[in-house]
């Protein structure tokens, strides 16, 4: 049986890892591609579910609730998490995000001044914006 040098052993995996690089690019960009789709679903399942808890808290007049949610939007709002470059006109989107930013923070102010019909309607123009929005990137990505 002959034996195989350390040496030669590595050359040979070394040679054997590089001979697979052309397709790892190719997998990755299908891997990451897929995870940027999860992770975006991912976080617009979040900004609903801050959505659904702020109308909870307008249903019931919970303002602590209702600005706690209208914070998490914003702050999701503003996570980095977009990928504008992909969208056409992407001004228009950002500044339908600069939009909504201004709506969590109309209920964030209504919710502390405890003026109901404020914070409701704050959350309808933003309900609106986020409607607007959807119908803007589904278009945009035809």
């Amino acid at each position: 049986m002959r034996r195989y040098s350390g040496t030669r052993l590595a050359v040979t995996a070394a040679f054997l890892a590089l001979a697979g690089l052309p397709f790892v690019p190719a997998l990755s960009t299908i891997r990451a591609g897929q995870q940027e789709k999860q992770n975006r679903s991912e976080f617009m399942r979040r900004k609903l579910e801050f959505s659904k808890n702020v109308l909870e808290g307008l249903a019931l007049e919970q303002y602590p609730m209702i600005e706690k949610n209208a914070k998490a939007l914003k702050v999701l709002s503003q996570a980095a998490e977009w990928e504008v470059p992909m969208i056409p006109n992407a001004t228009d989107y950002v500044a339908m995000t600069s939009e909504f930013q201004r709506y969590a923070d109309d209920l964030v102010k209504n919710a502390r001044q405890g003026n109901i019909d404020g914070a409701t309607l704050a959350y309808v123009k933003l309900t609106m914006n986020c409607v607007q929005c959807h119908k803007y990137v589904r278009f945009a990505s035809r």
